[in-house]
């Protein structure tokens, strides 16, 4: 059964509950470093849109409501280290949010959500024209969902200072999401594949427009939290649509690539790179477009032995598994996929996830027991392989 203790917690008690699992955690960690030395690292998450359904909420009240985010936020935490065995430790760190896809409505697409927190999309008008000057100038201040996010981040400092003693860190969302979701998005996947052929100038300098707006929202980003330039490489992207074959490794060399690789110039090298589809194709043109990633994301889509052999070992792989397969998957399927990545693992740092949990199965407690089998499953059968 399910420990529901973080439901109950008092409010003003929640900060302190969270220090009591992070240093139960560590505590933990440290016996598991003693019993199996350096070992692959497993990690694991409830999917967002998880937490209504099980804490009863609405999850548009996360988006405008400050101290209810913050409170449901420090009850999540301590909820998930109460109920899984996985190694990650919770931190006192939280991110303002207005919802996964903030980004995209900077652009003038209209998103909003559920009470599950499902996202629904609005139509961009772009994507019935393709005329850049459909896109309005971008204003941090007010374009899109700026004044709501503005207003819930300068809310929850408040909050933080006069509740919580200023024990936590407020973070504000910097625009990760790489330019061919964004591009995708409004213009629509079919639209898209049409332009490639019949108006590629037009993607080039849809991309591109993406691209700067991104780069000067970060930099505004940094004006007003007061924060100087990273003397350190930070740049990372998240792009979804990256993802074999919806996207041709010809199309991702002639459109993708040359805006990736202005990314890095404008704002320093790449050192993250995410996208949940296969990249095997186009991997190596990845590779060496960024010289300076050091981990690999690699999705449940991919084939994780045939990028093992394409990629250098000193490339580190950080394994997730579609999330069907941790909760519906027999243990001997899950045995057999484990020790493959126990193999990969001696010649490469790897870390897995068990990723996206969401309700398969009647209730969260027969889920998040089969993913904490699925965890204590691969704990064994690397310590066995090792």
């Amino acid at each position: 059964m399910l420990d529901r203790r973080a439901m109950s917690i008092p409010s003003d008690r929640l900060p302190e509950a969270l220090e009591e699992r992070i240093h139960q955690k560590q505590a933990v960690l440290e016996q598991r470093q003693k019993a199996f030395g350096d070992r692959i690292y497993i990690h694991s998450y409830m999917e967002n849109i998880g937490w209504p359904e099980l804490f009863g909420y609405d999850m548009n009240r996360v988006f405008t409501d400050a101290a209810f985010a913050m409170e449901m936020e420090l009850r999540q935490r301590i909820f998930w280290a109460d109920n899984s065995l996985d190694d990650a430790v919770p931190g006192l760190w939280m991110q303002a949010t207005v919802g996964m896809y903030y980004d995209i409505t900077l652009f003038g697409e209209i998103v909003t959500h559920t009470p599950e927190g499902v996202p629904l999309f609005g139509r961009h008008p772009i994507a019935d024209t393709p005329d850049l000057s459909l896109i309005p100038p971008i204003d941090f201040h007010a374009s899109g969902m700026q004044r709501q996010l503005l207003a819930l981040h300068q809310n929850m400092q408040q909050l933080n200072r006069h509740r919580y003693g200023g024990k936590l860190t407020i973070g504000f969302p910097g625009f990760g999401r790489g330019p061919l979701d964004v591009c995708i998005q409004m213009r629509t996947y079919e639209n898209f594949i049409e332009d490639t052929a019949e108006r590629p100038e037009f993607v080039h300098a849809l991309l591109d427009r993406i691209a700067s707006e991104r780069v000067a929202y970060n930099v505004w980003r940094r004006k007003y939290l007061g924060e100087a330039p990273p003397k350190d490489p930070t740049c990372g992207i998240d792009d979804d649509w990256v993802y074999c074959p919806f996207i041709s490794p010809g199309i991702f060399r002639q459109f993708v690539l040359p805006v990736y690789r202005r990314i890095a110039r404008d704002e320093g090298p790449l050192v993250h790179f995410h996208t949940c589809g296969s990249i095997v194709p186009i991997v190596h043109d990845l590779l060496d477009a960024f010289p300076s990633l050091k981990t690999l994301d690699v999705g449940g889509w991919n084939d994780f032995e045939q990028l093992d052999q394409m990629v250098d070992p000193e490339v580190a792989f950080s394994l997730a598994f579609k999330n069907t397969f941790v909760l519906a998957g027999t243990p001997q399927q899950h045995r057999d996929v484990l020790r493959r990545i126990a193999h990969v693992s001696r010649r490469r740092k790897v870390t897995i996830c068990a990723q996206a949990m969401v309700r398969l199965h009647d209730t969260y407690d027969e889920d998040l027991a089969r993913m904490n089998a699925f965890i204590a499953l691969a704990r064994q059968t690397f310590a066995e392989e090792a």
